[in-house]
Formats: C-alpha cells, sequence, structure tokens
C-alpha cells in the first residue's frame, strides 16, 4: 500500500507524536511518503520542542521519502491543524486525522471545506481516536460510515516496568522519600485537562497526609503555559480561601517539571508515580493515563468521557462526573468530593496490581496492535 502522510513530525505536540508512532509501524508494512505541514505555531521547532524519540526512530522518519508525481498513491493521511478538508488529494482516498475535544468543530479547527458538503464524498474519511469525539465529528454533519475510530498506542520498547534500583535513583533525584505518596499529571495545564481540581484536591488532602507529593509536568516549551499559573489561580480562587489548602510545606511538595524530556525519562516519572490523576473536562483520547498504565501505575480518570475506551478496572478508578452542554460545547464536571474519596481510599495502601495493568495495556494498546487495525480500516474503505 502506497501512502501519502502530509503532517506534523518532530516535535512533541500531540498530533505530531501520534504520526510518528504510527509512522514507525506502518513503514514495517507500506511505503511511506511525506509531506512536511507547517506548524501551527512559527515558534515550534524540533530543537526547542523535540520529540523525545530515540535516535532510530527519529532517523527511520526523517529519511522519508517527499511525495512524486510519478508515484500512484493508494490513500492520503493528513495529521495536523487546523485540520484540512481540500478535496483535492492526489489518491483513491483521504483520511483526515482529527479529535474533538469539546465535541465540536467551528471554522478555528478547520480549513478548505464545509462538513455538509464532504458528507457527500464516497472517498473522505475522519479517523479519529474515541468515541467521545467520535460524536463531535457526527454532530457537525459527517456521516457515521466517514468516521473510523482507532485508538491511540502505547510502545512497547519504552512503557513498561522499571527495576527497583532505578525507582530509587529518580526518587532520591526528586527527593521523594520511600515513604511518600506520589500523584502526577503530565498535561499542557490548559482548562480542559483539569489540573484545577488536582491540585484543590492535593491540598485538602495533604492536611492529613504529610507524605503526599505532586508531580506536574507541563508542555510550557510548547504552549507558554506554565503548571505554576494554574496552581496561583487556585491560590486566588474562593475555595482556597474557604478551604486555606495553601502553605509553605503544601506548595513545596509540588514538583515542577517544565524542561523537554525524553521518553525513557517521561518513562522514569510515571514509574515513580503511586497514581496517575487525570481529572480531565474534555478529551479527545487522553493518551498520558495509558502510558502510565503501561507502566504499572494505577489510574484515575473521569468518568464517561474519551477514556472509558480504554479503561479497564485493573487500571485504577474513575472519578463521578456530570455531562454540561453551553452553547455547542459538551464537557465533564467531574465531582471534587468523588476525586477526594479515592485518594483517600488509596493513599499509602499497597498496590497489588501493577503487573496485572501493565500486561493489559501491553498486551491491548501497544501502537503495533492499534496500527494494525488502523491498516484495515484502510484496506476495507481501498475495498468498497
Amino acid at each position: 500500500m502506497n501512502i501519502l502522510i502530509e503532517g506534523w513530525r518532530g516535535i512533541n505536540h500531540s498530533y505530531a507524536l501520534v504520526n510518528q508512532w504510527q509512522i514507525k509501524e506502518l513503514i514495517k508494512t507500506s511505503n511511506i511518503y511525506f509531506k512536511d505541514i507547517p506548524f501551527f505555531d512559527k515558534n515550534w521547532n524540533s530543537k526547542k520542542n523535540d520529540s523525545g524519540l530515540k535516535d532510530e526512530i527519529k532517523n527511520i522518519i526523517n529519511e522519508i521519502q517527499p511525495p512524486s508525481k510519478d508515484i500512484e498513491y493508494d490513500l492520503t493521511y493528513r495529521i495536523s491543524a487546523p485540520f484540512n478538508f481540500d478535496t483535492k488529494f492526489n489518491s483513491k482516498l483521504l483520511f483526515v486525522f482529527g479529535t474533538t475535544e469539546y465535541r465540536n468543530l467551528n471554522k478555528k479547527n478547520y480549513i478548505n471545506g464545509e462538513p455538509a458538503q464532504l458528507k457527500k464524498e464516497n472517498n473522505f474519511f475522519i479517523h479519529t481516536p474515541s468515541n467521545w469525539s467520535k460524536k463531535g465529528f457526527l454532530d457537525i454533519g459527517f456521516r457515521e460510515d466517514q468516521i473510523i475510530v482507532v485508538p491511540h498506542g502505547i510502545d512497547l520498547d519504552t512503557f513498561g516496568s522499571i527495576s527497583f534500583d532505578e525507582k530509587t535513583i529518580l526518587r532520591n533525584k526528586y527527593k521523594i522519600k520511600t515513604d511518600d505518596f506520589v500523584l502526577t499529571n503530565i498535561s499542557a495545564m490548559f482548562t480542559n485537562k483539569g489540573v484545577e481540581t488536582l491540585i484543590a484536591a492535593y491540598g485538602i488532602l495533604k492536611k492529613k497526609n504529610k507524605n503526599l507529593k505532586l508531580i506536574l509536568k507541563d508542555q510550557s516549551t510548547l504552549y507558554d503555559k506554565k503548571a505554576n499559573e494554574v496552581i496561583k489561580k487556585v491560590f486566588n480562587s474562593n475555595f482556597s480561601k474557604k478551604y486555606k489548602i495553601f502553605n509553605d510545606e503544601m506548595y513545596n511538595d509540588i514538583i515542577i517539571i517544565s524542561e523537554n524530556l525524553n521518553f525513557n525519562e517521561l518513562r522514569g516519572i510515571y514509574s515513580i508515580t503511586d497514581c496517575y490523576v487525570s481529572p480531565y473536562i474534555a478529551e479527545g483520547f487522553n493518551l498520558t493515563p495509558l502510558e502510565a498504565a503501561a507502566c504499572g501505575t494505577q489510574i484515575v480518570v473521569t468518568n464517561k468521557g474519551s477514556t472509558d475506551d480504554y479503561f479497564d478496572k485493573c487500571m485504577g478508578f474513575k472519578i463521578e462526573s456530570e455531562e454540561k452542554k453551553i452553547n455547542d460545547r459538551y464537557s465533564l464536571s467531574p465531582k471534587l468530593d468523588s476525586l477526594i474519596e479515592i485518594l483517600s481510599n488509596i493513599i499509602n495502601k499497597p498496590d497489588e496490581k501493577k503487573n496485572v495493568r501493565s500486561k493489559f495495556v501491553r498486551e491491548n494498546f501497544s501502537w503495533e496492535n492499534v496500527v494494525k487495525k488502523l491498516k484495515k480500516e484502510f484496506e476495507n474503505k481501498l475495498s468498497k
């Protein structure tokens, strides 16, 4: 199969990373050609926003040939933002990757086409990674059979258990004591990630659990939005004033990581974490909890959202939530009391499912497995 990919590579934006992991698997069975699309932000570059991938993977991706007029392509696969809905393409089929965090699309999200017209096209398709996200594309007018749902995955060579000695070295690096209980969140620190709810829960629980620590890894090199800004927002909130959650001890036990990390370093952060917490409001997929679970770490995620597609009870717990709609945007409201209750029940208690959850994720959500599903979808559409 000849596949022309038009998209992003070389940086640590989620779309670029998904693209690169998919390429790593697709290139084993298909002929891949690549056309670089300008990044959403002109300041993004591989030096400042390095992908964190191993050099051998980078080399494979960098050496992909550019498109040629002499090649007959089976399909074009676009993965960048805003979504390019242009129906002019040099292949039998077109697939556009996209996510709808709030289950809606507006004019800023896409270019070169209108869903009302595109639903009439028989060779135009959408790839989205969750059923939550799929509803957004349906609501804007795409046909059911135009949308394929194939999840993201984890790299088996990267995400898995590490040794006790490695954990000890890393915990010492971040000044985490043996009996400390570590909560972690890795995200871009936007409102939809729900980090404010996590900080509030941490502040409440810290009063009774002096050994509690919180790791926040932001994406400030990509989005210029720092974890400290979210902490400050919570500090100035009425909630903070009412419950008096902020003090020097609470703040000093928050570990903020802003620099780029490679994937081995990310695996280390997941592995020294006792519970990965993602009380998200709106997500197209939410890959980081899945990566954490692959490392054996229990996860706590919002119920009724995109993570329902991959969550299994061996992974951890779901935060009670309510679905809300404001104008044409859907979101979830994770309940703080539910999160506090969950964390209260697991802090300082042995986690006996580390190996079980790691095995489950690695067997069911490897990039190798999910890309096989993606390619099968490609083949099914080509055969019709």
